[in-house]
């Protein structure tokens, strides 16, 4: 067994620790000394989010598919609603970047309590945000709506677009308290509870789609005439399933934290009143990955403009093939997930070589896996793109795009996992500066010149997102280098 494979496992200092909950806590030791045993512990934590990503995935695929056969301007109306979603979204991921961070600290600390108070703040610092940034988004609804579309789109698009968000601003909070739970459990290892709740409400949602989209009708089952009820609802429909689909993994992640079998539980005896202190801790790692995630919208949706001068048929395209593009992100997302939760902990250890020998690892699964699903891009791209549409050109034009996406695979990855171990130590001030450099100067710079100056349509405008994460790759992985996150105190 070669030196770099060997980790030094010092005595556990005394502590003082609460007792063990009933039943499983996921309570991994990571204090590992050989690689075949970091990368069961690797693979331990990556394979529920890696299944949780590609089964929410395929949901949004099978959503997208289900409403495009009521037409273009369904599909293209829904999407108009996705950047400003993912602007509110982006609020709540970047504070969960900083309760992950900090439950996996205190969890490498043997905090239990520690932790348990992360969550109760994470919940009530949710609620209030929720309060303010819903009642302002259903306010901005119309205008910022028209504003994505532009002039180029029709106005029954518009309109779809602002039914879908609405429908969506009212049951958002419920998709903002489930975050907070899950960030929580994941910190501590446990990333199989998001898996299993996600799962049911996808799952939910696209059953309520089939009830909801379409008009009632009957359907054939082995020959035989059923007869199939259906609200009709079209967009507004769709709409609803997601959001039931919200309340459903809510109730689920709420049952898991107050079940009294995990490292983290949730108790209504408890203190629930602000802590400041920790509160402040959790926002020195959030607020610069929230600035980083609003500047990541607010880029996605001026690109998203930039797209839609193509007019509808590149606009389409474009849509199919960032649907089947969240596909690939699967992989990057997942070992993220594992990079974020092991650096934090090992870290809480006060043991940064172990860390790094994690991170290596991940790095490498991820890459190999990103490989084959690039390969899968290129051969089966034509018939995923096919699933959506029968228009050849806007076929063709998706599978340019898919094209760049696959060849693109290997290093999205390493980007995931570097820009989440940074995280995880609570570096997410760099990662904001990447981001703002990526999608704020490189991708618009690019885009002028691939789109405006050499009229490469839409190839030139999935040219400029990929050298966005070429960059933010590139960087990532010069600061990881350097080391300074390992003395990260947080």
């Amino acid at each position: 067994m070669s030196n770099e494979e060997k980790v030094p496992v010092p005595e556990q200092e005394q502590q003082q620790k609460a007792p063990a909950p009933r039943g499983r806590a996921f309570d991994l030791d990571i204090d590992v000394a050989t690689g075949a045993e970091r990368r069961k512990i690797i693979i331990g934590l990556t394979w529920p989010a890696f299944a949780e990503n590609v089964l929410a995935s395929l949901v949004n695929m099978v959503d997208t598919i289900m409403v495009s056969s009521l037409g273009t301007a369904a599909i293209s109306g829904i999407n108009l609603a996705v950047q400003p979603r993912f602007i509110m979204l982006s609020v709540f991921m970047a504070m969960n970047v900083g309760c992950t961070a900090l439950a996996a600290r205190f969890k490498g600390a043997g905090d239990r309590q520690g932790a348990n108070n992360v969550l109760r703040q994470s919940l009530m610092l949710s609620a209030f945000l929720c309060v303010i940034i819903v009642g302002i988004m259903l306010v901005a609804n119309q205008p910022l709506i028209r504003y994505i579309a532009g002039p180029q789109i029709a106005e029954n698009t518009i309109q779809n677009g602002i039914d879908y968000f609405f429908i969506q601003m009212v049951g958002f909070p419920m998709t903002a308290l489930t975050f907070a739970i899950n960030a929580v459990l994941r910190g501590v290892g446990n990333t199989r509870a998001a898996f299993y709740n996600n799962s049911v409400a996808n799952l939910v949602n696209v059953v309520l789609n089939y009830l909801l989209i379409y008009k009632s009708r009957t359907i054939s089952i082995f020959g035989a005439a059923i007869p199939m009820w259906g609200a009709g609802l079209g967009v507004v429909g769709a709409s609803l399933a997601t959001v039931i689909g919200q309340g459903v993994a809510l109730i689920m992640g709420l049952s898991v934290v107050l079940s009294g079998t995990q490292y983290v539980q949730l108790s209504f005896r408890a203190k629930w009143r602000p802590d400041f202190s920790l509160i402040g801790r959790i926002m020195r790692i959030g607020l610069p990955a929230m600035v980083e995630q609003l500047f990541m919208r607010v880029g996605m949706m001026m690109y998203t403009t930039t797209v839609t001068r193509l007019g509808d048929d590149s606009f389409a395209a474009h849509v199919i093939a960032n649907n089947i593009q969240q596909l690939s992100f699967t992989t990057g997302m997942a070992f993220g997930t594992a990079a974020t939760t092991l650096t934090g902990q090992s870290l809480g250890k006060k043991k940064p070589e172990l860390a790094r020998l994690y991170n290596r690892d991940i790095c490498m699964m991820a890459m190999a896996v990103s490989v084959l699903i690039g390969v899968g891009l290129l051969t089966l791209g034509h018939q995923l793109a096919h699933l959506y549409t029968k228009e050849q050109t806007v076929i063709n034009l998706a599978y340019q795009a898919l094209t760049i996406v696959a060849f693109a695979q290997p290093f999205q990855s390493a980007r995931f996992v570097f820009t989440s171990a940074l995280r995880g130590a609570g570096d997410s001030r760099f990662t904001a500066v990447i981001t703002l450099i990526g999608i704020l100067i490189v991708r618009p710079l690019v885009s002028k010149l691939t789109v405006d100056v050499l009229s490469l349509g839409l190839i030139g405008a999935w040219i400029a997102l990929i050298s966005d994460q070429m960059t933010c790759f590139i960087l990532a992985i010069i600061r990881y280098a350097r080391g300074k996150w390992a003395e990260l105190k947080i």
